[in-house]
């Protein structure tokens, strides 16, 4: 049986970025066409610039954080009220208002937590400016991994209705990934993206093709050695427990159209190998996916575009499509 109330999420991110327009225009699209609530965790002042800036008009409902959300309001702009701490201008960010980016999501996983909420869609951030102000993390992926209650290694997945693939490294160096790559967190990762795979997804013994590191796979040694000393080895431990993996794959045969269509997902060593790909291929399209949490995280694939904020120019296209994913996703959860 599905959930009768659904209730999303939706972080604030950066407030210096294009989150408030998109967020405004998401909603603005998706009003009487979906089924859940939607509740922004910003702050007002953020929604009242934006929909001056953006000519628009609408009602505006500042929920008491003491109620529960009983005091939704259909067809409102719902928000939860975290305080910016400076004033902000579109394109220039300010450290000092990490703290209000950090608070967003931490609420907001708190109340998941807490079962007052069912997902999590998070506009983005900028990580850099972040660190600046001693956020330790590598980005969005990282730290929902450390506010969950799992404490284990959150899985970045990014998909599109034709292709799914993970980076098993995320925002580091390249120069960092081989140091990073090891045989259990190869099969610690892909255990978490099998389970969900199975159990949310729904799909029996997903096919999970596996990339190699260097070129050709590292062309049996010549070309690195990364695949005969942990790749291999975490695949073959894989098959070992049931897993139906395969690879490794070098990255360029991996993405040619006829093998898209013979797996599941596509894992990749790191960052640029997934994402170009996918990128290129479905622009826009694309959302981003967090497995391994207690409790279902999605994104839009696209970063905070500093350069076009408060400019309309904005799309909300892979907004759009985070948020009906995490209904989708929360349908499948609570599906008996």
């Amino acid at each position: 049986m599905k959930l009768v109330n659904k209730r999303i999420l939706i972080t604030a991110g950066e407030p210096a970025s294009i989150s408030s327009e998109i967020t405004i225009k998401a909603l603005e699209k998706l009003k009487n066409k979906n089924n859940a609530e939607l509740i922004i965790l910003t702050d007002p002042i953020l929604i009242k610039h934006e929909l001056k800036n953006l000519n628009k008009t609408a009602k505006l409902n500042i929920l008491d954080k003491c109620l529960h959300f009983k005091d939704y309001k259909k067809n409102f702009i719902n928000i939860f009220p975290i305080n910016l701490n400076e004033k902000m201008f579109p394109g220039i960010l300010n450290k000092n208002n990490s703290n209000f980016v950090i608070n967003c999501i931490k609420t907001s996983v708190e109340l998941l937590l807490e079962k007052k909420a069912h997902a999590l869609v998070t506009n983005p951030i900028n990580k850099f400016i972040m660190n600046s102000n001693d956020f330790k993390f590598n980005g969005h992926t990282e730290y929902l991994g450390h506010l969950s209650k799992l404490k284990k290694q959150p899985v970045m997945m990014l998909e599109t209705n034709k292709l799914r693939v993970v980076p098993l490294t995320t925002h580091i160096p390249i120069n960092s990934v081989s140091t990073e790559l090891s045989i259990n967190m190869i099969i610690k990762k892909i255990k978490v993206l099998d389970k969900e795979l199975t159990n949310i997804y729904k799909i029996e013994k997903p096919k999970i093709y596996i990339s190699g590191l260097n070129p050709h796979s590292g062309d049996g040694g010549k070309i690195g050695k990364e695949e005969l000393t942990i790749i291999i080895p975490a695949i073959k431990k894989l098959e070992e427990i049931g897993l139906n993996v395969n690879g490794p794959f070098s990255g360029d045969a991996l993405f040619q159209k006829k093998m898209i269509n013979k797996y599941d997902v596509a894992v990749c060593m790191y960052h640029d190998q997934a994402l170009i790909p996918i990128k290129a291929l479905y622009s826009g399209n694309v959302i981003n996916i967090t497995l391994g949490l207690d409790f279902i995280r999605t994104s839009p694939d696209h970063g905070t575009a500093l350069d076009i904020a408060g400019k309309n120019k904005g799309d909300p296209n892979s907004l759009i499509l985070a948020i009906k994913k995490a209904e989708d996703l929360i349908d499948r959860k609570y599906a008996k």
